[in-house]
This record gives C-alpha cells, structure tokens and sequence, in this order.
C-alpha cells in the first residue's frame, strides 16, 4: 500500500462531494491509502497570486513543508491546487533565494520547505504509480467504446515544463476503461470557471462553446479531473436554455466516476446521481 497526503482544497467537498467520494473509492481499489492533510489553508488559485504574490508563495510553501514532515507526496483532485503547489514547489526548487526566505517565515512554525514531499494531481498518480497495464486487469465492466470527450483544464496542462502533465495521460486512463477519446476542435480552451466572478456572460459563452464543440464531434459524455471546470461545464448547461436558447443534454463525469463504474461499483459508490445533467445513462453502455 503506498499513502499520500490528499489536498483535498476547497471546491471539490463543496462543489462535487461526488468526485471526492469516487476518488476516495478508486483509491481504495488500488491500495492507495490518501491521508486527509490537517492544518493548511486554501491554495489561492487563481485570484491570491493575482493580488498577493508573496502570500500565494507562502501559503502553498506551508503545505508542502507539512508534507515533508510525513515523506509522502501529495496528491488533490483539484487542478487549481495541483496548479499553485506544482507552481510553488518548482519555484522554491530553482530559487534559492525565494526558497530561503519563505523558509526564515515558515521557521516561526517550526516548518521548512525541503521539497522531498512531491505535489502531484491524483490523475497522474493513477497513471504512474498504479499503471494502465494494472488498471485494465482490474476492469470488470468495461464501457462499450461510447465517446467521452475530456477537458483537461487550463492548470492541468500549463505550463508544460512546470506541471509535466501529459495530455497521453489522461487518454490512456480512459481509453483503460473501454471507452474512445473523441478529439474536439476547442480541447484547448478554457472552460470560463475563473472568468464568471469577473464577467458571467463571457464565462457563460465559453461553457456554451466548450460543450457545443464537443456534441458536434460526436461525444456522448465528456470528463473532467477538476472540480471547478465540472461545475462549470456541467451546471452551466442548465442555464444555456436560456441564454442561447440551446439544450445539450451533455453528461459530465469526473473521471473516477467513470473509473469507479468501470470497476464494478454502484452508481451511489460513485454519486453519479449528484451530477446536475443526469449522467444515469453511462450505465447503458457497462458490459458485464
């Protein structure tokens, strides 16, 4: 059994308690045993590194100075999180003067960056540290090859060098399921989460584009690793009726959903019944 320490940030218990509890399950099915972090505060992302540079450092640099106490790696389900950890974490690791002064402000409470303790997005740790190969033996109810459009999230993938995460990483995982990738011509563009507390209309407009895109490219569900982009994207269709006089009826599942399904869990296990487009209709395409 290999543990981490899971940052389970703010949006997903709030959000998408379903994606935490999905997780949670598809971590146990691997022996991944995720030990909740106590005693640290929200990441920032995005709007504290907009405002407060120095405050963002110091409140990510804090979280992973509590990791290093344990030597486990981090994890979190939240690409915002992964985002200003990995940031942080590559920050203090090239800078030697940032990474001493962050460490003279942690030393009031007796802490220290030391960068042993990696933050990883739990995506990435599925793909690395279990393994395809070990995630397909352990299908029992494959998906029929139904079409499953993914949104990466501007964090997951940006920038490259930084996060290290692969786009190949998430299309192998749901390939591993049985389903098919369907490529879309906007996979790149943002989904509009951090832009509706600024401009509503215009994050409204990105969902609408992000989901038109994908239906048109024949995907029957799309998937998702983020809490805010799920909200996003899933939440935001019930009001496109309104705006734009459209309807997409689009299903959006965070991947350990689908993972989850795939494994031979229930829809409760993995609270498909909490996503805001049904999403019941995935169960049509298991194969038993």
């Amino acid at each position: 059994m290999t543990t981490y320490n899971l940052y389970i940030g703010c949006s997903t218990p709030v959000n998408y308690p379903n994606y935490e509890a999905s997780m949670i399950k598809v971590a146990q099915a691997f022996d991944m045993e995720l030990v909740y972090m106590e005693d640290v505060g929200c990441c920032g992302s995005p709007n504290l590194r907009a405002i407060d540079y120095m405050g963002w450092l110091i409140v990510n640099a804090r979280t992973l100075a509590i990791a290093d106490k344990t030597s486990y790696d981090i994890v979190t389900p939240c690409n915002g999180c992964f985002a200003s950890l990995k940031d942080v974490y590559h920050h203090l690791k090239h800078d030697e003067e940032t990474r001493l002064e962050i460490n003279k402000i942690l030393k009031k409470e007796d802490l220290e960056f030391k960068g042993t303790a990696k933050p990883r997005h739990f995506a990435e740790a599925l793909y690395h540290d279990i393994g395809i190969d070990e995630i397909k033996k352990r299908i029992t109810k494959p998906l029929d090859g139904v079409g499953i459009a993914i949104h990466y999230g501007c964090h997951l993938l940006r920038p490259e060098d930084v996060t290290e995460f692969k786009p190949e990483f998430l299309q192998e995982l749901v390939e591993a399921t049985g389903a098919s990738v369907v490529d879309y011509p906007l996979w790149k563009q943002c989904c509009g989460a951090t832009v509706l507390p600024v401009d509503e209309d215009i994050a409204i407009r990105l969902a609408r584009d992000k989901v038109k895109s994908m239906k048109e490219a024949g995907a029957v569900f799309a998937t998702v690793v983020c809490p805010a982009c799920g909200n996003q994207l899933d939440l935001q269709q019930l009001g496109l009726k309104e705006s734009y006089g459209e309807v997409y009826n689009l299903p959006v599942l965070v991947y350990p959903q689908i993972l989850g399904l795939a494994l031979g869990m229930d829809e409760e296990e993995v609270g498909l019944g909490m996503n805001r487009v049904p999403a019941d209709t995935i169960l049509d395409h298991l194969r038993n």
